[in-house]
Formats: structure tokens, C-alpha cells, sequence
């Protein structure tokens, strides 16, 4: 020591003293953390101050919690607390989504019953029988804006597919009470139509709305399902940040003699230069647009023009089934 001040450390004596090996460090050097203080041009020994052990310190702690080393790199250049709260929001994030993972195998397997953030018991699991989907469906049709019930076409298209599509009918229930679901069914092109997803308002913000999606598309996954599509009119920001691509559809339900015309001024209007394509369902005359985010105030232009027709988002998720092993 001179002065009071510690000589610099050889490497060696810089790993014993920090916990890392001279291995790890030479490697850490390398990706731009820890570099030696200095380094000897003849003999290419490197060396560490004494002050470099406590950003050893926070580096070993960093890595404990999984942080990537180039991310702690930045981190070390500019260290911020709003870094930190973000990585451990992340965190938060990853343990849930694993242990929402492993209470899923639960469930599957009838070991226990499934645990879902901010709720005390919640099961997810597919209705038992038609009595409990038509139970179901007027429960969820009472949450959504345009109140539905049994009565309704939507419902038929479920009821004739039970139990066909059983799985992807799942009911959410804590203490043996319903208080959310989500009804899906295959149409006869294979694809997903996911009919209505909804969650009794008094439980809300929970996670569940998601749990009930993951589920819907892990079961259309085992069923063979590419795709899975809904139709929305509301809350597309939920489905975008769950991976869906949202799509304007115009349905001429109200005055199918307009729809060349109105179609013609959609396309030359405010709809120019975007992909589309025509179709129709249940003889009802369709237009889909293809966006790549939500386009709320595309919506709100197109709406204005229109007399015979309704318009909203088509949300649609390709589904990649995991890889085999060879």
C-alpha cells in the first residue's frame, strides 16, 4: 500500500478477493464487464484496483438474479433505479408466468386446484355439459356492451359444436362460483373462433382474462388448430399485447344493396394502399383490412361513411405448435 492507497492486484489476487475466477473475468473483460485497470503491454498481465471489488460485488449479485451481461455492461455505465425497478417487474413477470405454468399441470392432472394471481381459488376448466355452457354464456354476455344470452346466434354456433370442441368452452370459477370464461369453437376450416371472453367486473385486473386466452390457445394447439380469430369491438389493446394482429372488418349486416358502393369509397378513400381481401358469412357480404397495430382513429374515419354496415376489429393469432424431437 502507498500512500495509503492499495497496489493493483494481478489478476489472481483480484479473483480470490472478489469470488470470481480468473476464467470468468477474463471472459466478463471481454463483453465490456469488469475490465482490468490496467494491462501490461509486454507481458499482457492484467491488473484490478481495489475499488473495482465492490462493482465485482454488484456484478455477482446481477448475474444471481439472471441478469444478461451485456444488459449489465449498460447497466454498470449508467446505473439507474429505473433499471432496476424495470428487471424486477420482469421478474415478477417470469416467476408468475412459471408458477401459473406449474398450476396449470395441476389442474390438468386433478392434483389440486389452479391458483391465479389476486384470486384465493381459481379453476379454469372446460364446462361439463350443455346446461353449464348456456349457464355460462349468459353469465359472460351479461359483461359486455351488447348484453347476450341464449338467444342469441352466437350461442348456436357453440351449442352444436359441444362436445366436439368441449375444451376450448372453459368456464373460470372460485369457490365453485363462475365468474368468468372464455367460449371457443373450430369452424370448418380448422381455424379457432374464439365467440366471447369475458370476466365478472368485481374481478377484474387479476390476470385472468389472460390465464383464460393462454388456455384457449394451449387447447387449440393440442386440438390442431393454425389459427385462432375473434372479433372485437373493444379492449384491442388487450389482444395486441397478447400477440394477436388486428384486422378491420366491415359486414354489410344492415344493407347488403351497398356494399359495392360502399366498398368502392372505402377503398379509394381512407383505405387506400392497404391489403384487403372480400369474403362473405351467412350470405352477409365482408371486406377485411389488414393494419399492423390497432388503428382506433381509422376506425372512427371509416365508421363516418358508412350506412349499411358494421365495422370493427377482426384480432387473429397464428398458432406455431412446438417442435418435435427428430
Amino acid at each position: 500500500m502507498i500512500g495509503g492507497m492499495e497496489a493493483p492486484m494481478t489478476i489472481g489476487e483480484f479473483a480470490a478477493r472478489c469470488g470470481l475466477s480468473a476464467k470468468v473475468l477474463r471472459t466478463y473483460a471481454d463483453l465490456g464487464v469488469l475490465a482490468p485497470s490496467a494491462v501490461d503491454p509486454a507481458s499482457g498481465y492484467r491488473y484490478y484496483d481495489a475499488g473495482q471489488l465492490a462493482e465485482a460485488a454488484t456484478v455477482v449479485l446481477l448475474r444471481r438474479a439472471g441478469i444478461a451481461l451485456a444488459d449489465i455492461a449498460e447497466f454498470l455505465a449508467r446505473p439507474t433505479g429505473e433499471r432496476l425497478d424495470g428487471w424486477e417487474r420482469s421478474l415478477r413477470a417470469e416467476v408468475q408466468a412459471r408458477r401459473d405454468a406449474l398450476a396449470e399441470v395441476c389442474a390438468r392432472l386433478g392434483l389440486r386446484t389452479a391458483r391465479t394471481r389476486g384470486v384465493t381459488m381459481m379453476e379454469i376448466r372446460p364446462v361439463e355439459n350443455r346446461e353449464e355452457l348456456g349457464k355460462v354464456f349468459d353469465l359472460l354476455g351479461a359483461q359486455v356492451t351488447i348484453h347476450l344470452d341464449t338467444s342469441d346466434f352466437r350461442f348456436a354456433d357453440l351449442d352444436a359444436r359441444f362436445p366436439n370442441d368441449q375444451p376450448l368452452m372453459l368456464t373460470a370459477d372460485t369457490e365453485s362460483q363462475p365468474v368468468g370464461g372464455a367460449l371457443g369453437f373450430r369452424n370448418d376450416h380448422g381455424v379457432v373462433v374464439l365467440r366471447i371472453l369475458a370476466v365478472v367486473e368485481a374481478f377484474r385486473h387479476r390476470g385472468i382474462g389472460r390465464r383464460l386466452v393462454e388456455r384457449v390457445e394451449s387447447e387449440a394447439r393440442i386440438l390442431g388448430a393454425e389459427r385462432i380469430a375473434l372479433g372485437t369491438d373493444e379492449a384491442v389493446g388487450f389482444w395486441f399485447h397478447l400477440g394477436y394482429t388486428p384486422n378491420l372488418l366491415f359486414q354489410w349486416v344492415y344493407d347488403q344493396a351497398v356494399h359495392d358502393e360502399e366498398s368502392e369509397l372505402l377503398l379509394a378513400g381512407p383505405l387506400t394502399g392497404l391489403r384487403h381481401w372480400r369474403s362473405s358469412f351467412n350470405d352477409v357480404p365482408q371486406l377485411y383490412v389488414e393494419l399492423d397495430e390497432p388503428r382506433l382513429d381509422l376506425l372512427g374515419t371509416v365508421g363516418g361513411l358508412l350506412t349499411g354496415c358494421h365495422v370493427g376489429f377482426m384480432m387473429s393469432k397464428a398458432l406455431r405448435a412446438p417442435a418435435t424431437a427428430g
